[in-house]
């Protein structure tokens, strides 16, 4: 079977995805013949899934004959695509709490030179939260439009910042968060010019200060 374009029917994506779910994801990956994603990730009501593996099965649903990974064509690539085609959301890094913690949201204030211990306290990012963020309103800039795949090239598909718009530095106490309508993804530029000076400017000041 050459190639992902038979693949068209959403609903075969999404009986992969409830396949996956239901084996569990080294039985899923198993019967399929996959490894374990190297980068690829699709986004799906809060969960995180190999993204070659979900279309080989998907396949399958579709066509009546699964795609191995032997027999899968045109690597990561066209498997980006194709889901993005679909209506799906897609990262090149899997979202972990440690992917969450942006190191430009420490405090800029850094030793250099001679090596030394130093100690921050520093409000933790939900991988979570992140995540349906990203699926709610997609990886572009909520300011500029910047969408990177489109601008650097695919391996820099679903890179982007993820902004709270009531700031947690300075946050004692837990929050719930609405990915919905308290996150917001914004590009590492205008996320710098958000909290530039220590300020936390609306989205709608950095679009003014925009030179188009």
């Amino acid at each position: 079977m050459a190639g992902l374009s038979p693949l068209t029917d959403r609903a075969a994506v999404l009986k992969a995805i409830v396949e996956y779910d239901a084996v569990g994801r080294d039985a899923f990956l198993e019967r399929y013949g996959f490894g374990r994603a190297k980068w690829w990730y699709l986004l799906h009501e809060g969960k995180q899934y190999d993204s070659k593996a979900i279309i080989g099965a998907a396949m399958g649903y579709q066509m009546g004959t699964p795609l191995t990974a032997v027999d899968f064509k045109g690597g990561e690539a066209s498997a980006v695509r194709k889901l993005q085609s679909l209506g799906f959301r897609v990262t090149r890094s899997k979202i972990t709490d440690e992917s969450s913690m942006l190191p430009e949201e420490v405090p800029a204030s850094y030793p250099e030179g001679n090596r030394r211990t130093v100690t921050v306290n520093r409000a933790e990012r939900s991988a979570e939260a992140r995540q349906a963020c990203i699926e709610m309103h997609g990886t572009a800039c909520t300011v500029c439009g910047i969408e990177f795949g489109e601008v650097y090239g695919l391996q820099f598909t679903g890179l982007i910042h993820v902004h709270h718009l009531a700031p947690l530095a300075g946050q004692t106490d837990l929050r719930q968060v609405d990915p919905q309508t308290d996150l917001c993804p914004v590009c590492p530029n205008c996320h710098a010019v958000i909290h530039h000076g220590g300020a936390n400017r609306t989205l709608e000041e950095v679009e003014r200060c925009l030179k188009r």
